[in-house]
Parts: structure tokens; C-alpha cells; sequence
């Protein structure tokens, strides 16, 4: 497994390979220490997944998420910093990271979000990030172009409201049609309304709304349920 640490600081960079060497045994770890030398690297040798810092000196990390989104939509691309203000998280979700953890995180958690991440289960959250993020949303119900925005809670049915709080708790579609005793194509179906009338177009943003509404536990701070970055209701 081949792993990509993209950060400035060469301490911090020779510090998350350690971690992540004891961590995965076979693991191939390249540095880089900006965002050019990290396009270098995925052109040459490739990864199968990588660790970016937010802020660097010549292109910020979210924009080499985006440019890496662009080229290699299959290598998951996970934010690792000391910055969890809402507005770099709300971006790199929109961007299709897999993932925002803090530089305090153990490396227990480190483990579980390469492997949340390598495995396509959902997007990582720091506990930290998740807190600050709805703090900063309160009272707001959708998100569109990495923005909140408010949406009355009404609009949406008792029906429609019971599916948004199974899926907050990384239920999926089949667990929520169990649990309501609905075939599949009708959760579908009103999880397409309820992302319409959010305004948000995927499983986490939808998430995101639901705990800024009071719905349901929403994201967990290891991770959001399987498929949480998805687009499809």
C-alpha cells in the first residue's frame, strides 16, 4: 500500500510516517512537501491514498484536493491539519475529501480513517470538527456550493423526516426500509425529495442538515456510515 503525505513541515511529515508504519506494516510511504511535488509524485508512482495539510506555501491543500479529484477520482484523499474551522471542512466535503482529521488525533484514529477511507465507507471526522462545524451551522439546514443555508424544517413529512433520522445514523437503504417496513425504491424515492427540499445532493451533507435540525445522533466521529459520501439518496 502506497501512501502519500503531503505537508510544508518536514518534522510533521517524517512524524506521520512513523505513524503510519506502525500502523500498516507493508505500508510504502512518499513525502511531499507541496502541492507540486505531490502531483509530481501521483504522476510518477501513484498512491493509493493520501494524507493532505490544508495550509501550504504555494497552492493550499484544498485546492490540490481538488486538482487530485480532477486527475485520480479513486484515490481517497483524506485532510490532515491543525486548522477545523467549518469553512475548510464544508470545502473539502464539497471537494469529495474522504476524510478531515486533526494533527491531535492518536493514531488509532489515523488507523481507522485510512481504513474507513481505503475501504469507501464514509467520510472521517475529527470529534472536534464535527462540533465545531454545526456549532458554526446552527439553526441552518442545507448546504449548496460548500455553503449553509436555511431551509424551514416543516417542509419536510413525518415520513420523510423518520428516513432522515435513520440515515443520520449511517443506516442504509436497506436497513431504513427494514426498519419502516417500506421496499427500497420508496426510501429512495423520499430520500430524492428530502435532498431536493435540503437543497444538499448527497448522504452527508444530508447529515449535516439533519443534525443542524435536531434529527437524529448524524455524523459520528470516527466516521459516517457506508457510502456516506455518495450522491445517490
Amino acid at each position: 500500500m502506497k501512501i502519500l503525505i503531503v505537508d510544508d513541515h518536514a518534522l510533521v511529515r517524517r512524524g506521520m510516517g512513523h505513524v503510519v508504519r506502525e500502523s500498516f506494516s507493508d505500508a510504502d510511504v512518499v513525502e511531499a512537501s507541496s502541492a507540486a511535488e505531490a502531483m509530481e509524485a501521483m504522476a510518477t508512482t501513484g498512491a493509493d491514498i493520501a494524507l493532505v495539510d490544508v495550509r501550504m506555501p504555494d497552492l493550499d491543500g484544498l485546492e490540490l484536493l481538488h486538482d487530485m479529484r480532477e486527475r485520480w477520482p479513486n484515490v481517497p484523499v483524506i485532510m490532515l491539519t491543525s486548522f477545523d474551522h467549518a469553512h475548510y471542512v464544508r470545502r473539502a466535503l464539497a471537494e469529495g475529501a474522504a476524510g478531515y482529521m486533526l494533527k491531535d488525533a492518536t493514531p488509532e484514529d489515523l488507523e481507522q480513517a485510512i481504513k474507513v477511507a481505503l475501504s469507501g465507507g464514509g467520510n472521517v471526522l475529527s470529534p472536534r470538527v464535527i462540533q465545531n462545524l454545526f456549532e458554526t451551522v446552527e439553526g441552518a439546514t442545507s448546504v449548496e456550493n460548500g455553503e449553509m443555508h436555511h431551509r424551514p424544517t416543516s417542509s419536510l413529512t413525518q415520513r420523510e423526516t423518520d428516513i432522515l433520522a435513520l440515515l443520520s445514523e449511517g443506516r442504509s437503504n436497506r436497513d431504513i426500509s427494514r426498519a419502516l417496513f417500506l421496499s427500497e425504491k420508496t426510501v429512495k424515492a423520499h430520500l430524492a425529495a428530502v435532498f431536493r427540499k435540503l437543497g444538499v445532493t448527497n448522504r452527508t451533507q444530508a447529515a449535516m442538515a439533519a443534525v443542524a435540525m435536531g434529527i437524529g445522533p448524524g455524523l459520528q466521529p470516527a466516521q459516517f456510515g457506508a457510502g456516506a459520501g455518495s450522491s445517490r439518496p
